[in-house]
């Protein structure tokens, strides 16, 4: 069976052969408790900056069965503002082009202040629509503050309204704020945080996103699900999110990655 994994980022350090020796070792691993066997996985990765960006498209180029996606993370968005502009229409006809992203607001970090964060989403948004893809985003606050969820609300309506079609990835925010983005078309990716012990919060905001509207990612090399957690992780993990994620729901593990697979093909328009 066929499970994928919609978000993750290549390390460095990898050569493409190993990072996939690696995937695969840990898939047998992570879907062990499977009754049918987790034999094809396909993974999407994201880039966070132009860099990133072409050495995901030249992974997406080097395996069968792996997409990309090209952006700026909004930790980079005060530099990528600063300098000349790198040129992302590299990557607009690239058979496995599958989103603009990775990108959004982050007011976690104070790597990029919010006015550049902001004017370099709203650009990669109106290249999303002018490039008829799907947008990837990255949205994270301090603890308990919620401004970054007004803000990015504020920006995706417009954008939804124009026919956009986004992703909030690794949602953290609240089930109030979840039924705001619900409303505007969003779907929402799950990584391993959400078998974390003190993620609760994350537990009960996925609990009033429907199963149409959910996708399974990694976030590797972050992120290691429970058993796991700690470790590198790599897309080879994602059956252990599509495990918790059916346990809460009354799912089959089978079932749970068939629905939150199927979910990713159809949101990012990949069909094999």
């Amino acid at each position: 069976m066929e499970i994928f994994d919609t978000h993750f980022h290549l390390s460095a350090e990898d050569t493409f052969e190993d990072f996939l020796s690696r995937c695969r070792n840990d898939l047998q691993l992570a879907s062990k408790d499977f009754a049918v066997p987790v034999d094809r996985l396909l993974m999407l990765c994201a880039g966070s900056n132009c860099a990133e960006s072409v050495r995901a498209m030249e992974f997406a180029g080097y395996a069968e069965n792996v997409y990309f996606s090209c952006g700026i993370h909004p930790h980079a968005a005060t530099e990528y503002l600063a300098g000349e502009k790198p040129d992302f229409s590299i990557f607009r006809n690239h058979e496995k082009l599958a989103a603009v992203g990775e990108i959004g607001l982050d007011y976690f970090y104070d790597f990029s202040d919010e006015a550049s964060q902001k004017t370099v989403l709203e650009e990669f948004l109106q290249l999303a629509l002018e490039w008829n893809l799907p947008a990837m985003l990255h949205l994270r606050d301090k603890d308990n503050c919620r401004k970054v969820y007004d803000d990015a609300l504020a920006m995706l309506g417009p954008f939804a309204g124009a026919g956009g079609r986004f992703v909030i990835h690794c949602y953290a925010g609240n089930a109030a704020d979840a039924e705001k983005f619900l409303a505007l078309g969003g779907y929402f990716g799950v990584t391993g945080m959400y078998t974390f012990k003190a993620a609760s919060n994350i537990r009960e905001a996925i609990a009033v996103v429907p199963d149409e509207r959910i996708l399974i990612e990694t976030d590797s090399p972050y992120l290691a699900p429970v058993p796991y957690r700690g470790r590198s992780n790599t897309p080879g993990m994602v059956p252990l999110v599509a495990l918790a994620l059916g346990a809460q729901r009354q799912m089959l593990p089978e079932k749970a990655a068939e629905i939150f697979s199927a979910n990713g093909r159809r949101f990012y328009g990949i069909n094999l």
